[in-house]
């Protein structure tokens, strides 16, 4: 698969400067105008374990943007956030890092760090995560990540703000309906985008990136779904190695074997066997 189909369609989307100033000002509420004075940084999530939707800018030269789209809120963003801040900077001044022994202080754009949420869980319209809740004790050192639920219903003062980041809501948002309701992923995606084109929501770039759009949002759920199944089988086991020991334990106070079969749901040869072993 090229790369471009494996790019996060959000990172997609908003590679694009104009909806990029766009989104950015309903962050800071800034007034810029002019698209060039966003930077896209380049990373490609080498930091964040090779998510394909994070973004990151310098804008005017003031603010250090990093956002990031997630259909499931990861508590350790703070950190994770904190080790990718740290090499946007450390890149930012590689042209005169010398002047780090200064001793004069250097100047540094201000880093401001979002996390977008349109998974299933409910969540509040807005929350921050904190790095300083990760130490037992609180060090001086802090990262905050503002949460923002971008789900059907919620924050729409702040939608208004940004026309982009609402018609790209809408849109993942009808997937995540059309697949609620039975259809199969690739039918969710195309009906979406059918209903947006008619609709004019994001029209023109879903209609120049159709096949790229469903390549894109079919991998990112694929990956999704790899990693419920890792998670289902996770607790498949540990509920295994429960049993096991539950076992182990009536068997130890010789527990008449008709109660570990209701207590366990093992058969009789099963735990005969078990016992046997052990």
């Amino acid at each position: 698969m090229s790369k471009k189909y494996k790019d996060g369609l959000f990172r997609d989307y908003f590679s694009d400067k104009n909806r990029l100033l766009e989104l950015c000002n309903a962050l800071l509420q800034t007034d810029g105008k002019n698209p060039d004075e966003i930077v896209v940084n380049t990373l490609d999530g080498v930091f964040f374990g090779n998510l394909k939707n994070d973004l990151s800018c310098v804008y005017k030269n003031n603010f250090l943007v990093m956002i990031e789209h997630q259909s499931t809120p990861n508590e350790n963003m703070p950190l994770r956030m904190l080790f990718y801040v740290a090499e946007l900077l450390k890149q930012h001044i590689e042209s005169f890092k010398e002047k780090i022994y200064q001793l004069k202080q250097i100047e540094l754009p201000t880093p401001k760090f979002y996390l977008f949420y349109n998974g299933r869980k409910n969540e509040p319209e807005q929350r921050q995560m904190k790095l300083s809740t990760a130490f037992k004790d609180f060090s001086g050192l802090e990262l905050i990540v503002n949460v923002y639920n971008l789900n059907e219903g919620n924050n729409e003062d702040f939608l208004k703000r940004s026309k982009s980041l609402k018609s790209y809501c809408i849109f993942v948002n009808r997937v995540e309906k059309n697949l609620r309701e039975g259809m199969i992923l690739e039918k969710a995606i195309n009906e979406a985008i059918n209903y947006c084109i008619n609709a004019d929501i994001m029209a023109e770039y879903l209609k120049t990136r159709r096949k790229e759009v469903v390549s894109m949002l079919g991998f990112e759920y694929d990956e999704n779904l790899a990693r419920k199944a890792r998670d289902d089988e996770v607790r498949e086991e540990t509920r295994e190695e429960s049993k096991i020991e539950m076992v182990k334990n009536l068997l130890f106070a010789k527990t008449p074997l008709k109660y570990i079969v209701a207590a366990t749901g093992w058969n009789e040869e099963k735990i005969l066997e078990f016992a046997e072993k052990h």
